[in-house]
């Protein structure tokens, strides 16, 4: 079965339960609602965050919440490899299949109702405009697909290296959970936390999925290092991520050997 099959397959499987996929949207929706309503309503006693104005903050939230949207609709499957395919021995299904099996991973448990999340998360960064976030030039908007893809990418291989320890250790996949907590701090400014968890947002990489990725489009020259290295950090994650992938796959039992 090829992939572009399986995605197909996987897509009409989902559409057909619409009443779920709407409610998904809908809770999602409302979910997804609840940061940007508390920036808004922060900044309504208090003109700036450190150095940091409302529209500052308010962009970069959104771009965070864009790439944490798209993660959750393609890396969704993360949450139960181990759980569910690994103790559960439902990844003796994919194996069987001439498909790579860490993609059958991913389109199994695609998340559509997580799209709301992403979409909100673009138009955070739109009414951050609105209010007067000074737009860059516009050959950077070009590069705003890529920076949430490279965020993206960032994201889905340092979970996937950490979801992947579950062939070693044999946990239910709590870790992924915990380390996903990681993520909001990469909603606001690093510089608002102290040197540890800036340090360690850095090397994870968690940061490159939200505040250094959206830097690009912020008038923070002091930070542009760091924003021009994102595609870089992404490519690298997503690499080091299946490789570590492929690494724990040798040592899968399966349950019924």
């Amino acid at each position: 079965m090829e992939l572009l099959d399986l995605l197909k397959q996987r897509l009409r499987t989902r559409l057909a339960y619409r009443g779920d996929v709407f409610a998904g949207f809908v809770s999602g929706t409302l979910l997804a609602v609840v940061g940007p309503v508390f920036i808004t309503t922060l900044f309504q006693n208090v003109s700036t965050l450190g150095r940091w104005t409302a529209p500052e903050v308010l962009f970069v939230w959104g771009f965070a919440d864009t790439v944490s949207g798209c993660f959750y609709v393609v890396f969704g499957g993360l949450y139960v490899l181990n759980r569910r395919y690994i103790l559960g021995g439902e990844l003796d299904r994919l194996l069987v299949r001439p498909v790579d099996a860490y993609a059958q991973l991913l389109l199994d448990n695609l998340a559509l109702e997580e799209l709301p999340t992403a979409l909100l998360g673009l138009l955070v960064m739109a009414i951050a405009l609105s209010w007067g976030l000074p737009s860059p030039e516009p050959w950077r908007w070009l590069l705003l697909p890529v920076w949430i893809a490279a965020g993206l990418a960032t994201l889905g291989g340092v979970v996937t290296a950490i979801a992947s320890l579950g062939f070693h250790l044999h946990h239910r996949g709590t870790a992924v959970g915990l380390s996903m907590q990681l993520t909001s701090f990469s909603r606001y400014p690093l510089d608002l936390f102290g040197s540890p968890l800036r340090w360690l947002l850095t090397v994870l990489p968690f940061g490159f999925a939200g505040f250094y990725g959206a830097c690009l489009f912020l008038p923070r020259p002091e930070l542009q290092l760091y924003a021009w290295a994102t595609p870089a950090v992404g490519v690298v994650a997503l690499v080091g991520g299946y490789a570590a992938w492929r690494v724990g796959l040798r040592r899968y039992t399966s349950v019924g050997g």
